[in-house]
């Protein structure tokens, strides 16, 4: 009895000081450009989550209004069917720990956020923006560096080349750095951020015959282990911007860069402590963005605190739900940790929620949308010595060390990410580099230091259909001790046909446009959270 009241008594503490702290207040406010207006801010308007929706529903409400809209759903979708077509979006997703630096003036993104030809949308995300100290944890959040993140992209996104759609298959042009390197060091650092790659679909590099084996089996994700081949062509490490399936996206290419339409609007901007998620798109597409919303979940200390969680940001791209997660997770390479990861995962999957406005028909769960990705710092390590994943790293033996990578391992087991996909990686692992070097950070330590196992702590997932991975891809900035990683998405998007809507209602069939706003084809009714 006395250990219950202990256990009560605690967590009500710990509620009571995340409360006192004022963590909660701001969760869902975020931070978009105002499109309708000019102006030069990097932040121009700031939406509150009581502008987004202040209406809460009964469990007796939620239930009656579920159960009416089943039934409309049924009528929606007879005449959706009809009146509905499918449009392919590029989407450009990254995520990079950069390790508590804030960017500075001669850091330079260009290579990073390239593709050929430009996404559609582009989703952002960054851990520890910030540096993880007390203060940043227990004080008042720090926006400067983020402000400075965002002026940066908006600047890279702006002056990316090229914007015309293309039927064809594009050549890339070598990405090369352009640091002079003696011996690992930087003489005139000018970082910028080149790739080495994964390829999750078939790919043509440059019309370079090493880089393609027509024999090879591509395609597929990495739970595919016969096509892992543990021999690592020196090719495939060649710096090289990844193929672009110009087809994919001529459907959307159609109209960009129209006067008085900005090149890239920041349709939402997040930060909680160190994580910092942000997604833009095309100006031209900004109108058909609806119901945005942002939910935060604190995984950090006592289990609330903003320094480990994620930010999720929902929205609608025409009748298609997105939501797209970026975390950072439990730290820690000892064994069992892997487990608390998991149970980030599974807390912030059952915490994440995003409240209706009245009438509004959106998902309310992360695994009710259309499209889900997962991007972030998931921190899962590679069971192994330092010595003994440093030897298959320096093999490039990635199929060996990836059969010890905790994250696969617990996916396997059923343990964490069920029914979630990611594509086949060939890249070296992404942590712990020594500062401002292209070294692991165990060589430059002593035996009796702390050595971290080289890791894919950087990664990125999807659910559910409608998604096709182009790439996947690490960046070779040595801004931080992790190297960011992206990969490109087609995504198929269900639109109105409005000239549909005419010759019905000439017809004799009445169609009521509001009826096929957004409607969730998500996985509501599948058990999940």
């Amino acid at each position: 009895m006395k250990d219950g009241t202990s256990k009560k008594s605690k967590l009500s503490w710990s509620k009571s000081l995340v409360r006192w702290f004022n963590i909660k207040s701001k969760a869902e406010d975020f931070h978009s450009d105002y499109v309708s207006r000019g102006g030069d801010e990097e932040w121009r308007v700031s939406i509150t989550g009581t502008e987004a929706y202040s209406v809460k529903q009964s469990k007796t409400e939620r239930l009656s209004r579920k159960k009416s809209d089943q039934v409309r759903r049924g009528k929606i979708d007879l005449v959706a069917a009809e009146v509905t077509e499918t449009q392919h979006y590029r989407i450009f997703v990254a995520t990079w720990n950069v390790g508590g630096n804030s960017p500075k003036g001669s850091l330079n993104l260009d290579d990073w956020l390239h593709a050929s030809p430009a996404a559609d949308i582009y989703v952002l995300g960054f851990q520890e923006v910030v540096p993880l100290n007390a203060g940043n944890v227990l004080g008042a959040e720090d926006n400067a560096p983020a402000r400075k993140w965002v002026a940066l992209i908006r600047k890279t996104l702006d002056g990316l080349p090229g914007n015309g759609s293309s039927s064809s298959y594009q050549t890339p042009s070598p990405s090369l750095s352009r640091s002079l390197r003696i011996d690992g060091d930087v003489l005139a650092p000018q970082p910028r951020l080149d790739r080495r790659h994964s390829i999750c679909e078939r790919v043509i590099f440059a019309n370079r015959p090493s880089d393609y084996d027509p024999s090879y089996r591509w395609g597929g994700s990495d739970d595919d282990d016969d096509n892992i081949s543990g021999d690592y062509s020196p090719s495939m490490a060649a710096h090289y911007s990844p193929m672009s399936y110009g087809h994919a996206a001529s459907s959307s290419m159609e109209g960009r860069d129209r006067p008085g339409h900005p090149r890239y609007c920041l349709v939402a901007s997040k930060q909680m402590v160190g994580i910092f998620l942000t997604v833009w798109v095309r100006g031209d597409i900004r109108e058909s963005i609806r119901n945005l919303k942002v939910s935060c979940v604190g995984r950090g200390l006592m289990g609330y605190l903003g320094n480990k969680g994620s930010i999720s940001i929902s929205m609608c791209l025409h009748q298609t739900s997105f939501c797209f997660i970026c975390s950072h997770l439990t730290s820690g390479q000892k064994d069992g940790d892997e487990l608390r990861r998991n149970s980030d995962v599974m807390e912030i999957l059952r915490k994440t929620r995003f409240p209706p406005v009245h009438g509004d028909r959106s998902p309310e769960t992360i695994l009710q949308h259309d499209r889900i990705i997962w991007l972030g710092d998931l921190n899962y390590r590679v069971a192994l010595s330092y010595r003994a994943a440093k030897v298959l790293v320096e093999m490039r033996n990635w199929k060996a060390l990836l059969e010890k990578d905790q994250l696969r391992i617990e996916r396997r087991c059923g343990r964490v990410f069920r029914g979630w996909n990611e594509g086949r990686i060939y890249f070296p692992p992404t942590y712990k580099y020594s500062n401002n070097s292209d070294r692991y950070a165990g060589d430059d330590m002593n035996l009796k230091e702390k050595r971290r196992t080289p890791a894919w702590c950087d990664r990125i997932l999807w659910y559910g259909r409608g998604l096709n991975q182009l790439s996947y891809v690490r960046g070779e900035s040595r801004f931080s001790d992790h190297r960011p990683v992206s990969s490109i998405f087609t995504a198929e998007v269900e639109s109105i046909n409005h000239r549909r809507i005419q010759n019905m209602d000439c017809a004799g069939s009445q169609v009521d446009i509001e009826e096929l706003l957004p409607f969730s084809n998500g996985y509501t009714d599948l058990g999940f959270f």
